[in-house]
C-alpha cells in the first residue's frame, strides 16, 4: 500500500479507470443523502396526498394509487440518478423535476388542514433535496462523472481502433 495525497491508496484492479475507494469516500455522503431525502420526499408526499386529496375515495383505491405513484416516481428518480452517476449530467433535471413535483403536490394540501408535522416535513424534504443537488460537492460529483465517462469512451475508441474491443 502506498500513500498518495495523504490518503491511503488501496490496491485495486486494472479494470477501474480511477481508484473507486477515493470516489466512494468523497462522494458517497452526497449520493446517500440525496437518495434518502428522495425516498422521504416521495413517500411522505404520497402519504399526504392519500390523507388529503384521496380522503374521500375508497381505501383500496387510495392505497393503490399512492403506492404505485410513489413506486413509479421512485423508479424514475433511481434511473435518473444512475444516469447522472454514469456521466450524463443532464438527467439531473429529472431529479429536480421530481423534487418540484413533490413540493407542488404538497403545497396546496394546506387547505385540507393536514397534520402540521407531516406537512412541514413534506415541504422540507424536497427543499433539502434541491439544496443537496445544488451543493458544491454534488456539482463536483457530476463533473467528475463526466470526466470518467470521457476517459472510458476514449479507452473504448482506442480498443476499437486496435481491434481488441470484444463487446460490440
Amino acid at each position: 500500500m502506498s500513500k498518495q495525497n495523504g490518503i491511503k491508496n488501496e490496491y485495486y484492479s486494472a479494470v477501474f479507470i480511477e481508484n473507486p475507494w477515493t470516489l466512494i469516500k468523497r462522494y458517497m455522503p452526497v449520493i446517500g443523502a440525496d437518495l434518502l431525502v428522495a425516498c422521504a420526499s416521495i413517500g411522505l408526499t404520497a402519504i399526504l396526498a392519500m390523507l388529503t386529496y384521496l380522503s374521500t375515495c375508497p381505501t383500496g383505491f387510495a392505497t393503490k394509487t399512492s403506492f404505485f405513484g410513489a413506486t413509479g416516481l421512485g423508479a424514475v428518480f433511481a434511473l435518473a440518478k444512475y444516469e447522472v452517476l454514469y456521466g450524463r449530467i443532464h438527467w439531473v433535471w429529472i431529479n429536480v423535476a421530481i423534487y418540484l413535483i413533490c413540493l407542488l403536490v404538497a403545497l396546496p394540501t394546506i387547505a385540507y388542514r393536514p397534520n402540521t408535522y407531516l406537512y412541514a416535513i413534506c415541504l422540507l424534504c424536497p427543499l433539502t433535496g434541491l439544496l443537496i443537488l445544488n451543493s458544491n460537492r454534488c456539482r463536483e460529483l457530476r463533473h467528475k462523472m463526466v470526466d470518467i465517462r470521457h476517459k472510458r469512451e476514449d479507452i473504448i475508441a482506442t480498443l476499437k481502433k486496435q481491434g481488441r474491443w470484444k463487446w460490440w
